[in-house]
């Protein structure tokens, strides 16, 4: 009899932990397809328990901010290119969810941006990050910076202004490769009775 209440209390203990676990919907892109410092191979989204967004985006090898960095001109970035309304490959994309060097150091700062039709993106939100290892790095943002959208088709991009780059565009490496993205379903559009 103890073992069977023992066994109980172990599973109910392991239920909460279990139901917390983020199940990410992720894309992977084929290595050494991007061209600079920064090749990306995969890119995964999810929502955390608390209903905030968390993108990932992983590297081929280890990057530390100094790779995003330029001594002639602007820095790189990362970001998340998200499609709530526009169509995926569509130019820009509806939000970018982005970390850059911050202005001295290996700080990272993050940022949600929404495109504007009359000029640059404009910054509506921080993003949270976080490093989990030398090759991946966590967006983390809540729902309401984006919209609240039913889903959010996504992709990501690395940029890059090393000196073998292209002087207008820089070395540039999405996954995955443009128009294909991820989906992730954030609430039902069923209507209800």
């Amino acid at each position: 009899m103890r073992r069977v209440a023992a066994v109980v209390l172990l599973l109910a203990l392991a239920a909460p932990v279990a139901s917390a676990k983020i199940i990410p919907t992720y894309r992977k892109d084929p290595a050494t397809d991007g061209r600079g410092a920064l090749d990306i191979v995969r890119v995964a989204m999810s929502r955390g328990t608390d209903g905030r967004l968390r993108g990932e985006v992983t590297m081929e090898d280890g990057w530390d901010t100094a790779d995003l960095r330029s001594a002639t001109g602007p820095s790189g970035s990362i970001c998340l290119t998200l499609f709530t309304r526009r169509q995926p490959g569509a130019e820009p994309p509806d939000w970018l969810v982005c970390a850059t060097p911050g202005p001295e150091g290996d700080e990272l700062r993050g940022r949600v941006l929404r495109d504007r039709s009359n000029g640059l993106p404009r910054q509506v939100a921080a993003a949270r990050l976080t490093r989990p290892t030398a090759r991946t790095i966590y967006l983390r943002f809540t729902q309401r910076a984006i919209g609240r959208p039913a889903s959010v088709r996504f992709a990501a991009q690395a940029v890059t202004w090393a000196r073998r780059c292209p002087r207008l565009l820089g070395c540039r490496d999405t996954a995955p490769d443009a128009p294909t993205t991820g989906n992730l379903t954030l609430r039902s559009t069923a209507p209800s009775g």
